[in-house]
């Protein structure tokens, strides 16, 4: 398809209106500029809508009865499916305080009444543009999940620990307050901070048993790899330091550069520990699981011998007890390389 197809007759737009005349003519006008276009006279049916067809932009007016355009607003962006779906909101040309109660809603722009068809159209263009840009991160995000998967599936005792790690280094990142892009990068860092072993032969990757020297320098050069194969990837500009740094320890005993205390970028530092947190949890053909009590316990001696940021091990215990299971894998599919990864 091509790139004025998906600017025009590509995009589905849903009308907000309750006025069946203004409705109507706003129809026609966007007919007109090649969009596809449903039109609903109340907010109740637009969420009934986008339920069943989701659009790629809404167009609604203020005031509209039991809900108004801004609550249907900030109902369409707090809802993790269409919370990236633009937002257009119709005023009036002096009405301040609808603006502002839509800007705190998510409002992605505002057109005033009566509307400026080549404005219109401008504006439009621009955000859909926008969209079709985010649509295509997130397929790529869901490329890069998959990736991790795949690696993982090398080991049958992995399984799960990618997930599992996304979703204890987003909870503990949250904990800790990071910023929401820091989390997106944990979430991503979860899936991909192992990206480095594909690089890493099997017979060294699986084996049961003690590595020699040889091999471990071979294991100790995965993040590394993993950093370099990301590197020139934009969207992954965050998450690269966590590849590359997730085995650095706060008293500079890491690899593969040998990172100390604050030089070590924090997210790399809470994936380092929800790293070893969950190959303590989970079973390997070596090692039973531990308990939840056992493993703080590892980790806060560990913190203590120099190994672990002290402020992200002191937020653990609270973060873990909140998740399912107490922070546990699947017994059944247990996951983590083992401690020593």
């Amino acid at each position: 398809m091509s790139e004025s197809a998906r600017d025009t007759t590509a995009h589905r737009l849903l009308v907000v209106e309750d006025d069946d005349e203004v409705r109507s003519h706003l129809e026609d006008a966007l007919l007109g500029l090649g969009y596809e276009v449903r039109g609903v006279a109340s907010a109740e049916a637009a969420l009934v809508a986008l339920e069943s067809a989701p659009p790629d932009l809404v167009l609604t007016d203020v005031n509209m009865g039991a809900m108004s355009g801004v609550e249907l607003c900030a109902r369409i962006k707090g809802d993790p499916r269409f919370a990236l779906t633009p937002v257009v909101i119709l005023t009036a040309v002096h009405d301040l305080d609808a603006r502002v109660a839509g800007l705190a809603a998510g409002a992605d722009g505002f057109f005033a009444k009566p509307l400026e068809l080549v404005e219109l159209r401008t504006r439009l263009h621009v955000l859909l543009r926008v969209k079709v840009l985010l649509d295509q991160l997130e397929r790529a995000e869901t490329v890069i999940t998959t990736l991790g998967a795949t690696i993982e599936a090398r080991d049958a005792y992995t399984a799960g620990h990618c997930e599992r790690l996304a979703r204890y280094a987003v909870a503990l990142g949250r904990a800790l307050r990071v910023p929401e892009s820091t989390q997106r990068a944990l979430r991503l860092g979860g899936y991909l901070h192992d990206l480095g072993k594909i690089a890493v032969p099997d017979a060294v990757l699986l084996k049961n048993g003690p590595l020699t020297a040889a091999e471990r320098v071979l294991i100790n050069r995965h993040p590394g790899v993993g950093a370099e194969l990301v590197r020139g990837m934009h969207t992954l500009d965050d998450v690269r330091p966590i590849i590359r740094h997730h085995h650095e320890r706060w008293d500079g005993s890491g690899y593969p550069d040998g990172l100390r205390g604050p030089a070590i970028p924090l997210a790399a530092r809470i994936m380092a520990v929800v790293d070893v947190f969950d190959a303590l949890r989970t079973a390997r053909p070596y090692k039973a699981s531990l308990s939840l009590a056992e493993t703080l316990d590892i980790l806060r001696r560990e913190t203590e011998a120099g190994a672990w940021d002290p402020r992200v091990v002191l937020a653990l215990p609270e973060v873990v007890r909140e998740l399912p299971e107490g922070g546990t894998g699947d017994a059944r599919m247990p996951g983590g390389m083992g401690h020593a990864t």
